[in-house]
């Protein structure tokens, strides 16, 4: 594990500079099916499982969050039900919230139970979900192609006293290009753009002055989901061609993986040097060895 380790910061370090002396590849180790069109991957470290956002067909109430072991068996296929096409996972203490449609969804992981919904006013599809070390929770739109923010009890950032505690719209632009992914690193938010009408780029948006810059030089794909890798550089899944890539940021990218089309929202475990990809026309999870 700790060749795997070495290797990673030096391809980090590779990519941070901009030059691609090495590339990195990815084996195949299992896959995981039974599952109803996943979207998200968390992994909860406390508890040694993870949590499987499944879309379903997009119907009322058919929506649901699995409970899988660490080792990848199916714990409790409907953990959280009655949702409506739940997507993205963050993991808050011991809460889960989970974006669905239109409202943000929080969930006690103790008692296994809803605690809260909020309706996110004029949401279209929410999407991706992060927090900054601020306490700020960021959520991203894809059907409006903005971003939405509740802030944190400490949020470092002028927020109307009318905004305290609920969620409201903290960002609408076309150039977000309808982001998909979201991460939020040190003061910006990193964004992994699904595109419109042509392929979406890896985007930075300061979290002060909300100013957004394209790193990637021309379009990727259709950008899901976005995973750090040490301080500087991410993983992004492309879900139209099921590739995966890595990217500092400078924008430039190495293609890792191919898996198939509808690779959503990645996670990557840096203990393990895995990526867990939930394939959402395959109804399954699949996981990566990084080599």
């Amino acid at each position: 594990m700790k060749i795997y380790t070495l290797k990673l910061v030096f391809i980090c370090l590779i990519i941070g500079s901009g030059v691609y002396a090495q590339s990195t590849s990815a084996t195949l180790i299992k896959k995981v099916e039974g599952f109803s069109h996943p979207e998200s991957v968390i992994f909860n470290e406390d508890k040694s499982e993870y949590y499987i956002s499944n879309m379903a067909d997009g119907v009322e109430g058919d929506g649901f969050i699995s409970r899988v072991s660490a080792e990848g068996e199916i714990t409790e296929l409907k953990w959280i039900d009655g949702l409506k096409d739940p997507k993205g996972l963050l993991m808050v203490g011991d809460k889960l919230y989970v974006t669905n449609n239109t409202e943000l969804i929080e969930i006690s992981i103790e008692d296994s139970e809803i605690t809260k919904r909020i309706e996110v006013e004029d949401a279209k599809s929410l999407n991706d979900i992060t927090l900054d070390a601020h306490g700020n929770i960021f959520i991203s739109d894809s059907g409006k192609s903005a971003i939405y923010l509740m802030p944190g009890d400490n949020p470092n950032m002028m927020i109307p006293e009318n905004k305290k505690g609920e969620v409201f719209e903290y960002l609408n632009s076309t150039n977000l290009e309808y982001v998909n992914g979201l991460y939020a690193h040190k003061d910006n938010l990193y964004v992994a753009a699904w595109g419109e009408n042509q392929d979406g780029n890896f985007i930075k948006v300061n979290m002060d002055t909300r100013k957004i810059e394209k790193l990637s030089k021309e379009g990727i794909g259709n950008l899901d989901g976005v995973q750090p890798v040490g301080e500087d550089a991410f993983y992004l899944s492309d879900w139209a061609t099921g590739k995966i890539y890595l990217t500092g940021k400078n924008g430039k990218i190495k293609e890792v993986l191919t898996s198939e089309k509808s690779a959503g929202d990645i996670f990557f475990d840096p203990g393990k040097n895995q990526l867990v990809l939930p394939m959402n026309h395959q109804n399954a999870v699949w996981w990566y060895q990084l080599n």
